[in-house]
C-alpha cells in the first residue's frame, strides 16, 4: 500500500522540477542572459543621461520657433569649443545680480564685431537671422568687439528675450552645455545640430 503513495510523491516532485528555476536548463539560462543585457543597457542609458547629458525644461517663448515653452531638451554637460549658431545653456546674472540659467543662441564669437538696433543684430556687418519682427526701435548698442573667452548670445524671439543685450558678452566658462535634442513632447522630438 505504501508504494502508490511513493509513486505519487515522485510524480509531484517531477512536476515541481519542471516549474522550478534551474540555471543549467537552456530556457532558464536565456532568461538570465536577457535580464543581464537589459540591466546593463539600462545602466548605460542612465549613466549617459546623468553623467554626459542633462535635461532641462524650456521656460518662456524667448527661443521660439526653435524651442517652445515647456519643451524638454537634452543638453551636454560641458562646452569646449564655441561655434556660431550653437544653442547653449549658460548661467548669467539676472536684474538683481542673482545667477539664472538661460538657453540662447551663440551669434558671435571672440573677435567678432557686434552691433544691435532693437531686435536686429549685426555680426561683422551682416544681419543675423532672428528677431520676432525685425523692429529697429528700442535698444541700440554701437559696434564693439566680443572679448577673448566670451560669446554673444541672443534669443531667437528677441522682443521677449533676456540675453547679451542686457548682460553683455557671456564668458565661455559660464556656458554649462550645448542643446543637442528636443526630447519632449514626443511629437516635437528632433536632433539639433
Amino acid at each position: 500500500m505504501r508504494s502508490p503513495v511513493r509513486s505519487s510523491a515522485t510524480s509531484s516532485e517531477t512536476d515541481l522540477d519542471e516549474h522550478r528555476f534551474i540555471l543549467w536548463r537552456d530556457s532558464d539560462r536565456r532568461v538570465v542572459v536577457l535580464a543581464s543585457v537589459l540591466a546593463v543597457a539600462l545602466g548605460i542609458v542612465v549613466s549617459l543621461l546623468y553623467v554626459v547629458y542633462t535635461t532641462v525644461r524650456i521656460s518662456g517663448p524667448s527661443m521660439e520657433p526653435a524651442l517652445y515653452d515647456e519643451d524638454r531638451v537634452l543638453i551636454t554637460r560641458g562646452y569646449d569649443v564655441a561655434e556660431h549658431d550653437d544653442i547653449v545653456s549658460a548661467v548669467v546674472p539676472d536684474e538683481h545680480g542673482q545667477p539664472v540659467r538661460v538657453i540662447k543662441r551663440v551669434v558671435a564669437l571672440a573677435g567678432d564685431t557686434v552691433e544691435i538696433h532693437g531686435d536686429r543684430a549685426y555680426v561683422n556687418g551682416e544681419r543675423v537671422p532672428g528677431g520676432a519682427n525685425g523692429d529697429a526701435s528700442g535698444a541700440w548698442i554701437p559696434a564693439f568687439e566680443v572679448p577673448a573667452g566670451h560669446v554673444f548670445v541672443l534669443g531667437d524671439n528677441r522682443s521677449l528675450s533676456y540675453d547679451s543685450r542686457e548682460v553683455g558678452p557671456v564668458p565661455v566658462a559660464d556656458i554649462r552645455g550645448k542643446v543637442v535634442a528636443v526630447i519632449l513632447p514626443l511629437h516635437r522630438f528632433s536632433i539639433i545640430d
